[in-house]
């Protein structure tokens, strides 16, 4: 894939986006023109703000949602993940397969910082989410 054309996939992402979270979803979806599919990689139990987010990202665009999860959640945590989204454990399969999943999405949310490593060398968007933490701000 050509730069240019990375960089349109990744503005008209980044204004699709934008407009869902001004309330515009109609303008979203015709920005997209497709339900697109977000991926949400989970590493442990911390990462649950970037599933917040993207199942709220997912209803403003009415995307499909796909969880690629490594570990820390517990078998009832799993089975409503399978019960409502596409949810695959990606411990089991390899880099090979890892990227097929990353290749495929639209749109990527991830609160690690470590999987960017494993990320990084896609020309898919990425969007990192910070765990929940107390923020003091100053002024």
């Amino acid at each position: 894939m050509r730069i240019k054309d990375l960089m349109k996939r990744f503005e008209d992402s980044m204004s699709a986006i934008t407009f869902a979270e001004a309330g515009e979803y109609e303008t979203a979806q015709f920005i997209i023109r497709k339900k697109p599919m977000i991926l949400v990689v989970l590493s442990n139990r911390e990462d649950i703000s970037a599933l917040k987010y993207a199942v709220n990202l997912g209803k403003r665009i009415n995307g499909t949602l796909k969880i690629l999860c490594k570990e820390g959640f517990t078998q009832e945590e799993v089975k409503t993940f399978k019960e409502k989204y596409e949810f695959l454990e990606f411990d089991n399969f390899s880099a090979k397969k890892f990227r097929i999943h990353i290749d495929k999405a639209d749109l990527i949310i991830l609160s690690d910082e470590k999987m960017i490593d494993e990320i990084k060398f896609t020309d898919v968007p990425l969007i990192f989410v910070q765990t929940n933490k107390n923020l003091v701000g100053g002024g």
